[in-house]
């Protein structure tokens, strides 16, 4: 859409957001659109929102270790995917007040863009200290900008504090965030959902087609209670063809995901436990994902599910993914409550009906045992989450283009910190 603005809210002190500044640009071009640089406070976004993490926290430090680890995974394998330089990301996370007051104070779109990208690189590629105001007022004098006038005006603060406040009215909850034709965008996988809603025929990154015939094996930690691991069921599909004419074996590990919470320390339902900025957000994502795969999704009326029953069936079954589609489309396409028995007996008819009993075994319940104690060992916080020939961890049904370019034999990294 020629003429769109993308309105773009970061903070220098995010290693996510740095990643987005590097693509957003790019991005616009491709769209015929313009970027519109705003910088915000990171811990005012989290103090407006109410976030667990406070106005002196890092997204984190209010995590259980397994999503901590997951999380540093994730952001270095994006930021070599997408050849994004950074010397090491073993900083401490130091206040960007300063810096960001700067920006803020500066009228051109132009220079702010300009100097964002030095700051960026001299905070993650060059490890300068930016609360240091020689150091500021170092980077900024190439762009003819003076950092010691401009922070002595009253714009300073209070172009700071507009963008903040505007961000979060717009219901930003941290950063990168993008606002587009009125609405919000959260995340660097996320862009592609930018482009879509600026008309272009925008999907997830691939970075691998399959080069030959060849094998692999997609372990797939899944449990019924999560839209997500269900969306991420229904996609499993496409994935299959996009991977063609690799054969793929699916190793199916169905797990009890309440007790894996109770062991990580992670709430039982965690949309419940996120404030309400991020919870309405993660709503809207979850209907673009369905709308984007072509998923039929209906929450169901009865929910927190219960899945001790249809995981137990379903390893009596053998993890037959016949009956795998049925449990979880009754869930979260008719509303029916698969923790019922009366339920579950409607819904495995004919020959499948033993399963119920099976599912009562000792057998079958010291498997389900096993099976989450694995998930917790394999570092699993959240579903679903992929393995490929036994590999690094990956979660959730957004990374499923990670996972097909695993199976075409991308190597991940695997770097460190």
């Amino acid at each position: 859409m020629a003429g769109s603005k993308i309105v773009f809210y970061y903070d220098v002190v995010c290693p996510f957001a740095y990643m987005t500044s590097t693509l957003v640009e790019d991005l616009a071009r491709r769209a015929g659109a313009t970027v519109l640089w705003r910088p915000v406070l990171l811990g005012g976004l989290y103090e407006a929102t109410a976030a667990a993490q406070g106005r002196e926290g890092s997204a984190s430090s209010v995590m259980n270790s397994n999503k901590a680890v997951v999380y540093s995974q994730d952001l270095l394998r994006q930021l070599k995917r997408r050849n994004v330089p950074y010397r090491t990301l073993e900083v401490p996370i130091k206040k960007t007040l300063t810096a960001m007051r700067l920006l803020a104070a500066i009228p051109d779109n132009s220079i702010r863009a300009g100097l964002s990208h030095a700051l960026y690189r001299a905070h993650w590629y060059e490890k300068r200290d930016l609360t240091d105001s020689s150091v500021i007022e170092d980077i900024a004098l190439p762009f003819g900008v003076s950092s010691r006038k401009l922070l002595q005006s009253e714009d300073a603060s209070r172009n700071l504090r507009a963008n903040t406040s505007e961000a979060a009215s717009r219901g930003a909850f941290g950063v990168p965030s993008l606002y587009v034709n009125n609405r919000l965008f959260h995340g660097t996988d996320r862009l592609f959902f930018v482009e879509r809603a600026l008309g272009v025929d925008a999907h997830p990154e691939r970075l691998m087609s399959p080069q030959s015939t060849g094998s692999a094996t997609l372990t797939f930690f899944f449990d019924y209670s999560s839209p997500w691991s269900f969306v991420g069921f229904e996609r499993l599909e496409q994935l299959l063809r996009d991977v063609s004419p690799v054969n793929v074996k699916i190793e199916w590990v169905p797990f009890l995901l309440g007790a894996l919470f109770k062991q990580i320390g992670t709430p039982n339902v965690p949309a419940v436990a996120m404030n309400e900025a991020k919870r309405n957000y993660y709503t809207q994502d979850l209907h673009d994902w369905c709308q984007y795969a072509g998923v039929k999704l209906q929450f169901p009326s009865t929910f927190p599910l219960r899945t001790v029953l249809p995981l137990r069936a379903t390893l009596a079954s053998n993890c037959d993914p016949t009956i795998i589609r049925t449990l979880y489309r009754a869930a979260w396409q008719d509303n029916l409550n698969i923790g019922e028995k009366d339920v579950m007996s409607s819904l495995l008819t004919g020959d499948n009906i033993n399963l119920l009993d099976l599912a009562n075994t000792d057998t079958v319940k010291t498997q389900l045992f096993a099976n989450t104690s694995r998930a917790v060992e394999a570092g699993v916080c959240g579903v679903p989450s992929f393995q490929v020939n036994g590999g690094p961890l990956i979660w959730g049904q957004d990374k499923l283009n990670i996972v097909a370019d695993m199976i075409c034999g991308w190597t991940d990294p695997q770097p460190k910190l």
